[in-house]
């Protein structure tokens, strides 16, 4: 059969395929499943066979999505969830953490071959991925100025270059009104970028009103660059 041929039937067999009985959502919203969110890795984007067999015998008798923060959601059985994440990260893969706090999503830094910002990405791992926020805060990192990966809709954008970042904050990732965050500051020194970002969301926590998205926050507050400049 023609690769054409295949590509049409492949086509057809996946655009009336049903969703499953037990999604992601349904079952994550069980008192007796719990959710976990994995990736490849901080700026690898490649799954390799033996970690794609092991997500398939965690979530046996849960379910697995791919998520728009370039992420599987997976739905375990609480009492699978032990042994599910360490079977997890003893094949590479990495847990990022659930719940109101900040999280690194990072482009994959043209697959490994610019590498000159990863200093800066693993400080910000140590510092900020996992740090306590009222909402839950997706700080996108990009390598360099393409911005490929979008982190510019992110809640917070770095964009790094030739040693230094811009930062942008506040976008709105979703919904017809969606828009790209402001541009705070620009040029921050690399030795400086990770120090910034935890003062933004320190600030954010102890400033915003009851239920405040970070994006209404950043446009209430216009005094901000001026404070990120001092």
């Amino acid at each position: 059969m023609e690769i054409k041929e295949l590509l049409q039937q492949s086509f057809q067999q996946a655009s009336i395929l049903p969703m499953p009985k037990d999604t992601y959502a349904t079952l994550s919203q069980r008192d007796d499943y719990a959710y976990v969110s994995v990736a490849p890795g901080i700026i690898n984007k490649h799954f390799t066979g033996e970690q794609l067999l092991v997500l398939a015998q965690v979530t046996e008798n849960g379910a697995v999505k791919y998520s728009a923060s370039h992420t599987l959601l997976l739905s375990i059985p609480k009492h699978e969830l032990s042994q599910a994440v360490e079977q997890l990260t003893k094949v590479g893969l990495y847990v990022v953490p659930t719940g109101a706090c900040a999280v690194l999503k990072c482009c994959d830094f043209c697959d490994g071959e610019r590498l000159e910002a990863l200093p800066v990405v693993k400080q910000m791992l140590q510092s900020i991925e996992g740090m306590a926020a009222k909402k839950r805060l997706r700080i996108g990192f990009n390598a360099c100025a393409s911005a490929c990966y979008n982190a510019v809709y992110d809640d917070i954008a770095i964009i790094y270059h030739n040693g230094q970042a811009d930062l942008l904050a506040g976008a709105v990732q979703m919904g017809r009104h969606a828009k790209p965050g402001k541009l705070l500051i620009r040029k921050v020194p690399e030795f400086f970028i990770t120090q910034l970002v935890q003062k933004l969301i320190d600030r954010y926590s102890q400033e915003s009103h009851e239920k405040e998205t970070f994006a209404v926050y950043i446009k209430r507050h216009s005094e901000l660059s001026e404070w990120l400049e001092e």
